[in-house]
């Protein structure tokens, strides 16, 4: 068996192990809740600290340029998105607050007037074909029933998320220590890691992690900067159609924007229903005003500020988030997009690697 049939071997091998050890994971994973609930309180202030790193490590970046010490630089863009935070807490904060909750309190108003709307189209249109004006009541007494039928779920919903928030703040409290050391020795990051692997592929790890930070610091610092432009777009937009609740819906289309492919269209529904509620011509307006900045993100600002990055089909991110979202729901959704762009990195250069290593073997069977 030569070389090359060792190798491939070797790696069907791999493959077929690592398939059968997570089938073996799947039938036994009741008895690994307790350490996914371990891994979850890790995970948790680890992602949010790599989101927070990405996004201050220019700033601090440019304050050593400055001669500052790194710790100290460290600290004053701390202080600095500290009083950042506290301003923007305290004077939009309240108005916020009391629009969101005024915006859920109408909810279940908008839903009953919608479902109202659609039974109201056969007592108007007695020109309908039969089949359409037995199906117009169906639509509008099944979207009553279904919202009634789920607010409890709901609710309860919401009652776990407050208390996951609760026991949440604990673990959060620690994302400030790590993300401060994460900051001041991000530079020594990379040769630690680095003498981690084998010596033969040591030489290429610091090409390999340079090129996986430049890729997630790329799609974290994008995505931010665009699903924010786009909330401040949607904004301009409601206030000048007089939409009510404006600024929460624009903040709902903000951070739905973060979810691939999907995002746009989940954030335009609440969107919708506010303005069907308030005018139906409303009801048009939102909608070819979210195609309208859909097309100016897709078309202009995604690729100034993110460029090509990833890389990545629209068909494969559609598969992806659907894989995702079916295992690990809505932060499966928001992990995948990035976690598959780094794993294209990792095998990009893992396949650059065990090429070297060939030709190296080769070479040293010629001589």
């Amino acid at each position: 068996m030569s070389y090359k049939e060792k190798r491939g071997f070797k790696w069907l091998v791999t493959s077929i192990l690592i398939l059968l050890f997570l089938y073996l994971l799947r039938l036994n994973h009741q008895w690994l809740l307790p350490l996914w609930k371990a891994l979850n309180a890790v995970f948790v202030p680890l992602a949010i600290t790599a989101v927070f790193y990405y996004l201050l490590r220019p700033f601090v970046d440019g304050l050593e340029r400055r001669k500052a010490p790194r710790g100290i630089a460290v600290l004053i863009v701390f202080v600095l998105v500290g009083l950042l935070l506290a301003g923007i807490i305290l004077t939009a904060g309240p108005f916020i607050r009391d629009q969101f909750a005024e915006f859920a309190a109408q909810v279940p108003v908008m839903i009953d007037f919608a479902a109202e709307t659609i039974e109201s189209l056969r007592d108007g249109h007695e020109t309908l074909s039969p089949p359409i004006q037995e199906a117009i009541p169906n639509v509008g007494s099944e979207l009553a029933s279904e919202w009634n039928r789920y607010a409890g779920s709901i609710a309860n919903s919401l009652l776990r998320v407050v208390e996951w928030i609760s026991n949440a703040l604990l673990i959060l409290s620690l994302v400030p220590f790590i993300l401060y050391y994460a900051l001041k020795d991000s530079d020594k990051l990379t040769p630690k890691l680095a003498r981690l692997a084998p010596e033969r592929y040591r030489d290429r790890m610091p090409a390999l992690l340079d090129e996986l930070d430049d890729t997630l610091a790329s799609y974290i610092r994008g995505k931010l900067i665009v699903s924010l432009l786009v909330g401040v777009m949607l904004l301009v937009c409601y206030l000048a159609i007089g939409l009510d609740y404006a600024l929460v819906l624009a903040c709902i289309g903000m951070f739905a924007n973060i979810i691939p492919f999907f995002g746009p269209v989940i954030g335009a529904v609440p969107a919708m229903l506010a303005a069907l509620f308030q005018d139906p011509v409303k009801s048009l307006y939102v909608l070819a005003l979210t195609v309208i900045v859909q097309q100016i993100e897709g078309n202009f600002i995604s690729p100034q500020v993110m460029g090509r990055t990833l890389d990545i089909h629209p068909v494969t991110v559609i598969v992806l988030i659907l894989a995702a979202g079916s295992v690990g729901g809505l932060l499966g959704i928001l992990l995948v997009v990035p976690a598959y762009a780094a794993a294209k990195v990792v095998l990009k250069h893992a396949t650059a690697m065990r090429q070297q290593s060939e030709t190296a073997h080769d070479r040293g069977l010629e001589e």
